[in-house]
């Protein structure tokens, strides 16, 4: 050979190698930025199989009694957008949830009148508060109880009346709804 002629095959595979990377970069990238059902510090969030998101933020601060802070929040799903929220609890605020690197950004330009989120919730809120994910759950959707006592059962049509019980006002994550009850 005179050296005019080269071998490309290095090349290509690089170039293949490359793209593939690529890809496969590309892939992760978009799997982070999609919202999960989970806690995120004070913020429970369920992603529906209808592509909606249901929230619900809780915050104490202080003792005897403490300040608090308790709002809902529920929003539609849509690919490669900021989720647009409502918030409430004795009034309701616009807002948008969207996924960051490790958790969520919750921005509720009003948040803090919320009632008693004043002196409860951090000021950030209205420019994006950032809540780190410290569980991941398989939650479809969020559930307040609404009877004075909720027995904890292993089926759906047992009648427990000792146990474990939730109370009225807790909010639950719930993995699937059968035969009128709900699993969570």
């Amino acid at each position: 050979m005179d050296g005019s002629m080269t071998d490309k095959r290095p090349l290509t595979r690089w170039s293949l190698a490359a793209t593939l990377l690529l890809c496969v970069g590309t892939s992760a990238f978009a799997q982070d930025s999609a919202l999960h059902s989970g806690k995120y510090e004070q913020l429970m969030l369920a992603v529906t199989p209808d592509h909606q998101v249901e929230g619900y933020y809780a915050e104490e601060r202080g003792e005897d009694p403490p300040f608090s802070c308790a709002f809902y929040l529920k929003g539609n799903v849509e690919a490669g957008k900021d989720v647009a929220v409502s918030s409430w609890s004795d009034g309701a605020y616009p807002g948008t949830l969207k996924p960051s690197t490790d958790g969520v950004t919750l921005t509720i330009e009003q948040g803090q009148q919320h009632s008693g989120c004043l002196n409860v919730l951090m000021p950030d809120i209205a420019t994006g508060l950032d809540l780190t994910q410290t569980a991941s759950k398989q939650w479809i959707s969020l559930v307040k109880v609404k009877a004075d006592k909720a027995w904890l059962q292993k089926t759906p049509n047992a009648k427990a009346t000792r146990g474990a019980y939730i109370v009225k006002g807790d909010v639950v994550g719930v993995l699937a709804f059968k035969d009128g009850a709900a699993q969570v």
